[in-house]
C-alpha cells in the first residue's frame, strides 16, 4: 500500500441478482441450481483481509440487496426493477453514518449490483456525505434529488430540509446544505470496481415488461443518476463481456469529461456476462477478470493472494470432476445466455469503441461518442483467438464477432522498450468521435500469478512473437513457483 496509511478502509460490496433466465441470490446463483457459486462480488469480498498488513482495517459491508431472495415476490423485483432506488440509499447510508474523515472509500458491483455501486459514488459526489444533523433529512434529500430532472416534481416537503429550497439541480442546493452543516461535500472515493453494468438505468430492459408497462413504471424511479464519471472517484475500474449477445443487456460504460483527473480502465474479456462476473459452473473466465479486478486495487487494499490461488485450483478441480483435462488459460466455457424471454428480446452484438451517451434524465440512447471510455482488450482475448480456443457454448473455435471489425496488431514499441505493442486496430474508418484503436490492457502481479499454472499460454501471451503447437501434456503442478 502506498501513500499516507488511512484510518480505515470502508469496503461496500454490491452483488448482482440476474443471471440468464431468473434473478438468482449471488451466493446460489448456479444456473443448475446446483451447489452455492459465488459471483465475484462475494469473491473479492472474502479476498480482502479484516486487518492490512501495515494494520489498518479493512471494513466490508456486503448488500444481499433487493431480488436476492429465492421466492417469487424476489424474482419479479429483481427482474422489474423495483427496489434499486432503496438498495442505493441504504449504500449510501452505510457510508454516511461510518465515514469519519480520514478514511478511505471503496465501492464494488456486478451487473445491477454495478450500477448500484456507481450510483452510491455519483450520489456522494453530488451532495457528499450527510452529517448526524442531515440524516433525519435525507429520505427528503433523497427524494429531491431522485426527481431533479423532473420538471413537473413538487416537493413533498418544500420546507425541508430548508425553506425556498432550489432545484437539486441548482448549485445552491448543496451549498445551502453545506452551510447549515447537514452535509460535507468534496468526499474523495479511492475506488469504484465493476463487472459488466448492464442497463442505462441498471436492470436490463426486458421487452414485454416494458410493453406492459411493468417494468418502466419501476424504473422511473432509478433515472436520477447519471452514469458519467464522478469527479470523486480517484479510480474507476470495469470488466465488460465481449461476447454477451442478448439485447437487453447491453453494456454502460463510463465516460470521463475533459476537467475529470480520475484514472479509468475499462477491460473487454472474453465470455458473457456472469462469464466476467462470475455465477456459472465454470468460473475460469471469472477467475481471469476477479485477478485483474484485485491486481488493480492490490496497490490500495490487502487480498488473501492463497484464496485467488484457491479459486483457480477449484476451476481445475472442476475439469477434472467432470472428466475434462485442465483447460488452457482463457478457454473456460463461454455460456450462451439466449435462451427463457430473453429470446423474445433478440440479440446485439457488442461494440466496443462504439458507445454512445445515455441522456440521464430517460435512459434513452443519444448519437453523441462517449468521451475519454479508456477502453482495452485483455490478453485472454488474444490468447483464445489465437490459440484457438473453444466457441460459445465449446461449439468450434472462438471467433469473437465483437471484435470482427478490429485487427490484432502485435509490432514494435516507438520508444525502444521491452516487448512488443499489442493493440486491435480498426478495421474500416470509424465515424468522428469513436476510438481508431484498442490498446491491450499490460497484465499485473496478481494476474500472471495465474499464469503460471499454465506455462505454454503464458509463454505465448508474454512474448506475443508467433504462435506455438500446444504439447499434448500439461504440467497441473500447484502453487508453480513464479517466472524470473
Amino acid at each position: 500500500m502506498v501513500g499516507s496509511t488511512p484510518h480505515r478502509q470502508l469496503v461496500q460490496a454490491v452483488p448482482s441478482n440476474i443471471f440468464p433466465g431468473t434473478w438468482l441470490n449471488s451466493d446460489s446463483n448456479s444456473l443448475k441450481s446446483a451447489l452455492a457459486i459465488p459471483s465475484n462480488i462475494t469473491r473479492l469480498s472474502r479476498a480482502i483481509k479484516p486487518v492490512s498488513s501495515d494494520g489498518v482495517p479493512q471494513v466490508t459491508y456486503y448488500h444481499f440487496g433487493v431480488g436476492a431472495g429465492n421466492g417469487v415476490f424476489d424474482k419479479w423485483m429483481g427482474a422489474t426493477g423495483a427496489g434499486l432506488a432503496e438498495i442505493v440509499r441504504e449504500g449510501y447510508e452505510f457510508v454516511a453514518a461510518n465515514w469519519v474523515p480520514g478514511d478511505e472509500i471503496f465501492i464494488f458491483g456486478f451487473s445491477r449490483g454495478a450500477y448500484t455501486a456507481r450510483a452510491i459514488a455519483g450520489l456522494i459526489g453530488e451532495i457528499g456525505l450527510l452529517t448526524r444533523d442531515g440524516m433525519p433529512y435525507f429520505p427528503e434529500i433523497f427524494r429531491d434529488v431522485k426527481n431533479k430532472h423532473d420538471r413537473d416534481y413538487k416537493p413533498k416537503h418544500p420546507d425541508i430540509p430548508f425553506r425556498d429550497k432550489p432545484s437539486a439541480l441548482d448549485p445552491a442546493y448543496n451549498e445551502e446544505l453545506s452551510r447549515r452543516r447537514l452535509t460535507q461535500l468534496d468526499i474523495p472515493i479511492k475506488v469504484v470496481g465493476v463487472f459488466d453494468t448492464v442497463g442505462s438505468l441498471g436492470t436490463p430492459k426486458i421487452g414485454w415488461l416494458e410493453r406492459v408497462g411493468l417494468q418502466s413504471n419501476a424504473m422511473k424511479d432509478l433515472s436520477f443518476y447519471d452514469t458519467s464519471l464522478s469527479n470523486c472517484i480517484a479510480y474507476a475500474f470495469q470488466a465488460l463481456a465481449l461476447d454477451e449477445r442478448r439485447f437487453s443487456f447491453q453494456p454502460t460504460l463510463w465516460e470521463k469529461f475533459e476537467d475529470n483527473d480520475s484514472v479509468l480502465r475499462q477491460v473487454w474479456f472474453p465470455g458473457a456476462h456472469a462469464n466476467i462476473g462470475g455465477g456459472y459452473d465454470d468460473q475460469q473466465i471469472a477467475t481471469i477478470t476477479l485477478a485483474w479486478m484485485m491486481a488493480q486495487c492490490e496497490p490500495f487494499l490487502d487480498f488473501e493472494v492463497d484464496y485467488l490461488l484457491d479459486q483457480w485450483e477449484q476451476v481445475e478441480d472442476y475439469y477434472e470432476k467432470h472428466d475434462e483435462k485442465p483447460r488452457p488459460w482463457s478457454f473456460g466455457e463461454i455460456f450462451d445466455g439466449m435462451s427463457g424471454i430473453y429470446v423474445l428480446g433478440g440479440r446485439k452484438i457488442r461494440t466496443p469503441g462504439r458507445y454512445c451517451a445515455v441522456d440521464p434524465t430517460n435512459g434513452r440512447q443519444t448519437y453523441e461518442p462517449l468521451l475519454n471510455t479508456c477502453e482495452y482488450v485483455h490478453s485472454s482475448v488474444r490468447a483464445r483467438v489465437k490459440l484457438k480456443g473453444p466457441g460459445i457454448d465449446d461449439r468450434g473455435v472462438y471467433e469473437c464477432k465483437a471484435l470482427l471489425d478490429w485487427k490484432l496488431v502485435i509490432e514494435a514499441r516507438e520508444d525502444g522498450g521491452k516487448g512488443p505493442n499489442v493493440l486491435w486496430r480498426a478495421r474500416s474508418r470509424p465515424e468522428e468521435g469513436f476510438v481508431k484503436m484498442l490498446p491491450e490492457a499490460p497484465l499485473k502481479g496478481l494476474e500472471t500469478e495465474l499464469l503460471q499454472y499454465d506455462p505454454e499460454t503464458r509463454d505465448y501471451v508474454l512474448r506475443p512473437s508467433g504462435v506455438r503447437q500446444r504439447r499434448s501434456t500439461r504440467d497441473r503442478s500447484r502453487r508453480p513457483p513464479p517466472d524470473d
